[in-house]
């Protein structure tokens, strides 16, 4: 049924601009119109333009002086409690952030009367504890600043989560390690995450690398970049002069299951590090025999690191998100990881299509116009689906019309957009039928008599007679019980009719429609 969002009633949308939604194809006025360059045989070339994008006016406009905020907390080993206090006093949102989460449920053990001093907390809790709280926070902060997107956000939250499990295990083995290891962990994806932020179209060549090409990630960011993303991470945290003990813990291992470890203490919170980030990308960790496989196989192959066996291993992450979910008001985030996408027989390409997703959010986030919306949504429809040809029509009040104002398909037929137009009023017909009844449509098969009854004459004569429809989809777009738009998508006899998977991306679609033109009315 064609969504409705309720909750922007009184919004005047007949003053939709029309004209925008037909301007032509210009530059976008994206943040980052074109790919960072990149030699895979000189990974200097690639590190240069990220450095340049984080210095850039279009990106991380206080980054450096960020970082060198969290340097002022990180550096301070032998420091007093009054001197690390008051380099987080000067920072007001981060102090009344540290006091709410000492004075949170997992700190209610310390202090029954609340804690209402950062002095009180170190007295309480330790300088340490609350000088590493204070660095993740600040972090924390930082990379959130810019995580507009679902895909960063999933990666900020597991980022944290990594962070939170780092914490648990020092409090399992009884014994602090260094602050470079729950930090070290949060920023463990750092290289990841720029690319992500700074550079989605090359982001989206790593990812289907991965599918088509079947490499590891890192295999494959080193094919495109010159580098894995864990050497950019660990680059840039030293080009911004994040302490070198940060930057070891940071460096990925390499081991063989079984094969026992002796470590020096130098080296603990790196082979940590390496445990907490493959613990956290355990898929939906829990008692099931799948996971407690995986985490059996991986604590065996950390054996020598930490004496947990798999079921305390799967309890460790799951009491650290926990954790994190207890946290997230205070933090100010969305405590849900997007689930990856199944394998579905109507989508093309996954991984393109969770990020066109991420791209027209984007957009949405970023305030750009309602034309390069559209056009990112299209985009992604006509790429990642087996359809023919898309259309997004619009309502044009003045003539009481449903006109074609995007059109996509591998022949992109001279005409069709405008054989599409159609009235809009309460008589028979299939399309009006789908207005008036506020509902989805979906005809699998147009030659079924029945269907035919239904189907108006026009339809049939200008675009599935010419262009050999088998089957089309119908779905009305509404805002505060107005008919403002509709997708129209068709297939013909080589493709089947869209499964649930299908459909319930283009709903999201159709969502983010209906944001995109609440935001604009507005």
């Amino acid at each position: 049924m064609g969504d409705k969002d309720s909750s922007h009633t009184g919004i005047d949308l007949d003053v939709i601009c029309i004209d925008e939604l037909v301007e032509k194809d210009e530059d976008s006025p994206e943040k980052f119109q074109e790919s960072i360059r990149a030699d895979p045989g000189d990974y200097r070339v690639y590190f240069s333009g990220i450095i340049k994008r984080m210095q850039g006016k279009e990106a991380f406009l206080t980054f450096s002086q960020q970082v060198n905020n969290i340097n002022q907390i990180l550096n301070m080993d032998y420091s007093s409690a009054g001197d690390i206090a008051r380099v987080i006093l000067n920072d007001l949102s981060l102090t009344t952030q540290v006091l709410k989460l000492v004075n949170s449920s997992i700190y209610r053990q310390f202090s029954d009367k609340g804690i209402s001093t950062l002095s009180e907390a170190m007295i309480i809790l330790g300088t340490d504890e609350i000088r590493e709280l204070a660095a993740g926070l600040k972090i924390f902060e930082m990379l959130k600043s810019r995580a507009y997107s679902r895909l960063l956000k999933d990666k900020l939250l597991k980022s944290l989560h990594r962070s939170a499990v780092a914490s648990q295990v020092e409090r399992e083995k009884g014994d602090r390690t260094s602050d470079a290891f729950p930090v070290s962990a949060m920023l463990y994806e750092l290289g990841e995450y720029l690319v992500a932020l700074l550079d989605p179209d090359t982001y989206l060549k790593v990812e289907v690398a991965m599918d088509e090409d079947r490499l590891s990630r890192e295999c494959a960011a080193k094919t495109i970049l010159g580098l894995t993303y864990f050497e950019l991470g660990q680059m840039v945290a030293l080009k911004f002069n994040l302490p070198r003990r940060i930057v070891q813990a940071m460096r990925p291992v390499t081991l063989t299951a079984g094969q026992g470890l002796r470590i020096s203490p130098q080296e603990e919170a790196r082979y940590l590090c390496a445990f907490v980030y493959e613990l956290c990308n355990i898929p939906e960790p829990g008692n099931d025999a799948i996971s407690l496989g995986a985490a059996g196989k991986l604590v065996e192959k950390f054996r020598g690191v930490l004496d947990f066996d798999a079921r305390q291993a799967l309890e460790l992450t799951c009491t650290a998100m926990e954790r994190v979910i207890r946290h997230a008001e205070i933090l100010g985030i969305d405590p849900v990881v997007t689930p990856p996408a199944k394998n579905d027989p109507g989508i093309k390409n996954k991984v393109e299509l969770d990020l066109g997703i991420s791209r027209v959010e984007e957009a949405l986030e970023g305030g750009l116009s309602i034309h390069n919306i559209f056009t990112r949504l299209i985009d992604t429809m006509a790429q990642c689906f087996y359809f023919n040809q898309v259309v997004i029509s619009i309502k044009k009040k003045e003539t009481n019309t449903m006109e074609p104002r995007f059109v996509r398909g591998e022949k992109r037929p001279d005409g069709f957009g405008k054989a599409m137009v159609f009235k809009i009023e309460p008589v028979s017909g299939i399309f009006n039928n789908a207005i008036d009844q506020k509902t989805d449509i979906i005809v699998k098969d147009i030659q079924k008599e029945f269907c035919r009854l239904h189907i108006p004459s026009w339809y049939m004569k200008k675009i599935a007679s010419p262009f050999l429809v088998k089957g089309f989809g119908i779905f009305p777009v509404f805002v505060d019980d107005k008919i403002l738009s509709m997708i129209y998508v068709d297939w013909d006899k080589k493709a089947s009719e869209p499964d649930p998977g299908t459909l319930s991306y283009i709903q999201r679609f159709r969502k983010q429609m209906i944001k995109a033109f609440t935001l604009h009315s507005r």
